[in-house]
């Protein structure tokens, strides 16, 4: 077992749509404290989701105002995948909670469902640029995030994604992280299925699926 995980861009909080947060390549690791984060505000979480939890407010010199402890693990609400500064307001909240180091959080990174904003209606070509776009946005977030915290060791990104999602198949994915500044990413070879609920936080639909991960070195 390791000492922890970060999530990015959750959903709901119930065990079957949470991201699954203890795959590595080829295998399974269990993390000892999990952070996750979601880009919705706790307000909204909370409508979307028909949750009760009680936010604490972390007395650190940080833009970010809300977070819970839900099911022992640390969410973290309002946090763009893609800002740097929000990540690193996210993982220093966990670590002086957890009382690890920004490193252990930061170590294995877990995405699942990221697409871009708007997406209805939008011509496919131009969906998977702007998909493109936010998984290289996001990989240059986590990157800078790293070296704020002085990590100089081998992080690992690892995504959720269909090798023949149409919105951003398997070749512009890989690409995209590679832009980001990625060494290296590959594909599990293990075929996988999770359950994901809609943009409402209603329904669910079981959804195969594949998991990359993506080398980042410093």
């Amino acid at each position: 077992m390791t000492k922890g995980a970060m999530t990015i861009a959750e959903g709901s909080q119930d065990k079957k749509f949470k991201t699954d947060a203890t795959l590595i390549l080829n295998g399974v690791q269990e993390h000892q404290y999990v952070l996750r984060t979601a880009f919705d505000s706790l307000s909204v979480w909370k409508t979307k989701y028909a949750v009760s939890v009680s936010p604490f407010y972390p007395r650190l010199k940080t833009s970010i105002k809300e977070a819970a402890l839900i099911d022992n693990e640390i969410w973290v609400f309002g946090i763009d995948g893609t800002n740097s500064n929000h990540i690193i307001d996210a993982v220093t909240v966990a670590s002086q909670f957890y009382m690890i180091e920004p490193r252990d959080i930061l170590s294995n990174i877990y995405v699942k469902n990221l697409n871009a904003e708007g997406e209805a209606g939008l011509e496919l070509n131009f969906l998977v640029q702007l998909n493109k776009d936010l998984y290289r946005a996001t990989t240059e977030a986590i990157m800078e995030a790293c070296r704020h915290f002085g990590i100089n060791s081998e992080v690992n990104l690892h995504v959720y994604s269909s090798n023949i999602n149409p919105k951003i198949p398997q070749k512009d994915l890989h690409q995209a992280m590679k832009d980001g500044g990625a060494s290296s990413v590959v594909t599990d070879p293990r075929n996988m299925k999770y359950k994901s609920g809609n943009n409402l936080g209603s329904k669910g639909a079981n959804i195969r699926t594949n998991m990359h991960v993506a080398k980042l070195e410093f």
